[in-house]
């Protein structure tokens, strides 16, 4: 019975882990951006929905206000 080694890990050259490297911080990019859109989106969607009122308007109507930034965020409602 011979011992062989299954699923042995390949090692990787020096020029594809870097590769690797580039990838991940190109995806780490794309995610930040995608989540500074939704950040803007949402300070957009706040800043129309106040429009002028003050905080203590803003207490009354949070639920609305939430509502409201959610979807602009996309969010269920």
């Amino acid at each position: 019975m011979s011992l062989e080694l299954v699923g042995k890990p390949k090692l990787l050259s020096k020029r594809e882990l870097e590769l690797q490297e580039v990838k991940y911080i190109y995806s780490l990019r794309a995610e930040r951006d995608e989540l500074q859109e939704q950040l803007n989106t949402a300070k957009k969607a706040l800043t129309e929905i106040a429009g002028g009122h003050t905080v203590e308007d803003a207490i009354f109507n949070y639920q609305l206000i939430a509502i409201k930034a959610l979807a602009a965020i996309g969010g269920d409602k």
